[in-house]
């Protein structure tokens, strides 16, 4: 039995990465998002502005994924049942295992999540553990995989992280950490590709 790892399996990392790179350009263009061309600098901030705006718009997905199709880059299946799971918000991110990283929904939902990084564990891209992060995560090939796009809000004092600690207690006891699926959001639809 191999390592396990808080990493994807390195070739599915490029598939996604390749993929969901192509699809937030698209979605920037469908959505209205680029006005200019992008220096190398506004790209990654671009990719988090398509990215929430698909998040929040799932009709772009369906938009986007036509103009691949005509630009003769078409999405892959696994790639459009993934980006229709998105959800970004801001997450407590507790630490990391030898098989995923631990975090917790911050809004109205209450469950926890063992989450899987592209290529660079959460610790190495925040600088450390405790944390609450904003992040998008999406459900790929079974499991629930960060997106890698982050951005750190606010650091966890000793007593916050000793109380989210004792509410992931509860939460796995409850039976509501989960691996391979996102809750859903209350009232969220899913989203179906077109034909």
């Amino acid at each position: 039995m191999g390592k396990k790892t808080v990493l994807i399996d390195e070739s599915q990392a490029q598939h996604f990465i390749d993929h969901y790179q192509t699809l937030l350009g698209h979605v920037a263009i469908v959505g209205g998002l680029l006005k200019k061309p992008v220096d190398s600098g506004g790209a990654l901030a671009l990719m988090q502005k398509a990215r929430n705006t698909l998040a929040q718009k799932k009709s772009l997905l369906d938009k986007a994924a036509r103009a691949m199709e005509q630009a003769g880059e078409p999405l892959p299946q696994d790639m459009y049942e993934a980006a229709s799971s998105l959800r970004v918000s801001h997450w407590v991110y507790l630490r990391d295992t030898s098989s995923y990283s631990v975090l917790l929904e911050s809004g109205g939902l209450e469950a926890a999540y063992g989450v899987k990084c592209l290529t660079t564990t959460l610790k190495d891209a925040v600088g450390d553990s405790g944390a609450i992060i904003e992040t998008g995560l999406l459900e790929y090939r079974g499991q629930i995989v960060c997106d890698d796009l982050i951005a750190l809000a606010a650091w966890l004092g000793p007593q916050h992280r000793a109380g989210f600690n004792a509410q992931l207690r509860e939460l796995r006891a409850e039976g509501r950490f989960h691996r391979g699926r996102l809750l859903p959001l209350p009232g969220a639809k899913p989203a179906r590709r077109a034909a």
